[in-house]
């Protein structure tokens, strides 16, 4: 029996073109479904390959009577109901390791940009003509104590890449210990909010970290530091950022994921506060594009398709 395989939204052709040669497969991509095309596909569809666009609940599972494995091509499943999942007997994988070096890369990245203050100089000279050139003076990263908090796929990976480069960094992962070492420092949250001057996030949003760095999480922090999120948006708030950027608690910050994805059906509260850091001159501001490259697209495809082969190998010809 043919095993039915639906792709939403973009991947890597490598993905698609290897699925075609599976004789044991039918292959249905749909880039941009509308509704009532993603409910008619689904109704099908043995294994359903996804990214974040389409949240998973028990009112969309309902048009899937079939479906026994989800695939979320990347690390966040905090869109899909796992309650509902279960409940059903649907398995559910995903691909946490594909982009990590590039997260690390964006963070280290930000981290320049913002430490030695190439945003705001060029904000300066491009935008007002001002040559700002002893006013850019900014800092060198073996003199930054830069704090990664969560130390998965992600965070591990961002900050031993930092550690090369000579910064310290100090690490925080509630549900983990014992990481230290390579150059990095495991330390308590306390710690962290006592000594960091650049602070990296790499946690999921769950209940626990919606909307964790607020206001009151960044005035625990001993000096200003700079924030920089490559995680998800919901786990910041905004306007949380935008004032601490006003008071000087924030010397820059760079966020590449917003609470809602494009970020035109913000709430009126943070596309307010959207507004401010689009015009500040040291705030970097990317559309969801740290995980994203060339290799890292090829990756997740590799990814995606080993799965399916160990889910196809453990299922008989003849289902």
């Amino acid at each position: 029996m043919p095993i039915s395989v639906l792709l939403t939204e973009a991947y890597h052709p490598l993905l698609l073109e290897r699925l075609r040669r599976e004789p044991r497969v039918i292959a249905h991509h749909l880039e941009r479904p509308t509704e009532a095309e993603l409910a008619a596909a689904l109704s099908e569809t043995h294994i359903w390959v996804m990214r974040g666009a389409f949240p998973v609940n028990e009112e969309r599972l309902q048009a899937a009577p079939k479906l026994q494995v989800i695939i979320r091509a990347g690390s966040g499943i905090e869109h899909i109901d796992k309650a509902a999942l279960r409940g059903r007997g649907i398995r559910l994988y995903s691909t946490p390791q594909a982009n990590a070096i590039p997260v690390a890369e964006y963070v280290l990245a930000a981290v320049l940009m913002l430490s030695r203050r190439f945003l705001s100089a060029h904000h300066a000279l491009r935008q007002e003509g001002t040559w700002m050139r002893h006013q850019s003076i900014g800092r060198e990263l073996a003199s930054l104590k830069v704090g990664i908090i969560g130390f998965g796929q992600n965070g591990s990976r961002t900050a031993h890449l930092l550690a090369a480069t000579g910064a310290q960094v100090l690490a925080y992962d509630k549900y983990k210990a014992g990481f230290g070492g390579l150059g990095v420092q495991e330390v308590t949250l306390e710690e962290l909010f006592e000594q960091v001057d650049v602070l990296s996030l790499h946690v999921p949003l769950t209940a626990e970290t919606a909307n964790w760095v607020n206001a009151d999480f960044l005035r625990r922090f001993r000096q200003p530091i700079a924030l920089i999120n490559p995680a998800r948006g919901g786990i910041v708030h905004l306007p949380s950022v935008v004032q601490a950027l006003k008071e000087g608690r924030l010397w820059g910050a760079a966020i590449d994921t917003f609470p809602v994805e494009p970020p035109e059906k913000l709430s009126s509260e943070d596309a307010q506060a959207l507004a401010f850091l689009r015009a500040h001159p040291s705030v970097l501001l990317t559309p969801h594009i740290a995980g994203l490259t060339e290799e890292s697209e090829r990756r997740l495809a590799e990814a995606v398709l080993l799965l399916l082969k160990l889910y196809l190998e453990s299922v008989p010809d003849t289902q």
